[in-house]
């Protein structure tokens, strides 16, 4: 885009050796890019420069995440379709050709390994965004860059912000549930037309203190799970909302829970409260250590430390509720141990 703009030749100094020589056999891609070309060679000069002004800062996609003066780049309405198309077909079409990937020395499958491998906000096969859910289950006897692998989450979705449609920092691993169920079209960087803040998963992460569970047994029948993000910085209340709004982690986690009697049975059947407490934090720190490894078990452990703070009346009705019917352990035997 700077290259048309300017009018000069693409400037590949920077880019991997051959990227614009497997981009150019690609007549799909040359199209794409063409019609890109002839809207922006279209433009007026005073369009043009302003444009130009734009790109040639190089602003981050996460920096808008974290920074609500920072201005987005304005598209012209006559280029942002072409380069709509030029950004989407970039990313599910030509960053698969063989020798794109040759080129770049990698292909979508490494770099999603490196990442499950790697440091935060990766270092596990878990969601980084909820914890909720696995990236993508793994198969036996298959190598890393043969494993299925999770969506990637535009954090500014290409459809919207197309100029960062294929910016390795704009694209982070997330869950299908994430990806196709909480997040969908929602944005990031606007709500309703006026700019918000949210995190930038990179190099920010929500506190264990800014995220309360509790146990509130004080209306419901039975005591339910409620999950709060509170932080005394507004700004960084703002990013928990955001955060919350688009991926809807409290009401996902508080639903997991709905059946508390049923999830505590699980970990911490127990006879007598002293019982109850010791399987509580044991099974809460064994759910903190593999919090990474097996989706929940931050949550889990969250849960049970809070369970161990009730009252110990509601407590041992908590507990009391537990304990399967003879019925039930009649049935469980004749289905798995006879």
């Amino acid at each position: 885009m700077l290259a048309t703009l300017e009018g000069r030749q693409v400037d590949e100094t920077n880019l991997p050796a051959g990227l614009c020589a497997a981009v150019a056999g690609n007549p799909p891609t040359c199209a794409a890019i063409d019609a890109l070309v002839a809207q922006l060679s279209a433009l007026h000069q005073r369009q043009k420069q302003t444009l130009k002004d734009a790109l040639a800062l190089n602003t981050e996609p996460c920096t808008f995440l974290a920074d609500r003066t920072k201005p987005l780049p304005v598209i012209p309405d006559s280029v942002f379709p072409a380069l709509k198309i030029l950004a989407v077909h970039l990313f599910e079409r030509t960053a698969k050709l063989k020798a794109v990937e040759q080129a770049c020395g990698e292909c979508i499958d490494d770099h999603y390994a490196r990442f499950r491998h790697g440091n935060a906000p990766g270092n596990g096969n878990v969601c980084c965004v909820c914890g909720t859910e696995y990236l993508a289950q793994v198969r036996a006897d298959e190598n890393d860059n043969e494993q299925w692998r999770g969506p990637y989450d535009h954090l500014l979705a290409k459809d919207v912000y197309p100029l960062y449609g294929v910016d390795p920092k704009n694209l982070l691993p997330i869950c299908n549930t994430c990806n196709s169920k909480a997040k969908l079209a929602k944005d990031l960087v606007l709500k309703d037309g006026v700019r918000r803040l949210s995190f930038s998963p990179w190099t920010e992460r929500a506190s264990f203190q800014e995220i309360e569970v509790v146990v509130d047994d004080a209306n419901d029948l039975f005591p339910r799970v409620v999950v709060n993000f509170r932080s005394a910085d507004p700004n960084r209340q703002e990013k928990l909302a955001t955060w919350d709004d688009v991926y809807q982690i409290k009401s996902r986690v508080e639903g997991e829970f709905r059946e508390l009697g049923a999830k505590m049975a699980e970990d911490a059947r127990a006879p007598d409260d002293a019982s109850f407490l010791e399987k509580l934090r044991d099974a809460g720190l064994a759910k903190a250590q593999a919090q990474r490894l097996t989706p929940f078990n931050y949550w889990r452990a969250r849960v049970y430390a809070a369970v161990r703070g009730m009252n110990p009346r509601s407590r041992a009705a908590l507990r009391q509720a537990t304990a399967p019917t003879p019925q039930a352990i009649q049935d469980m035997e004749a289905l798995f141990f006879q």
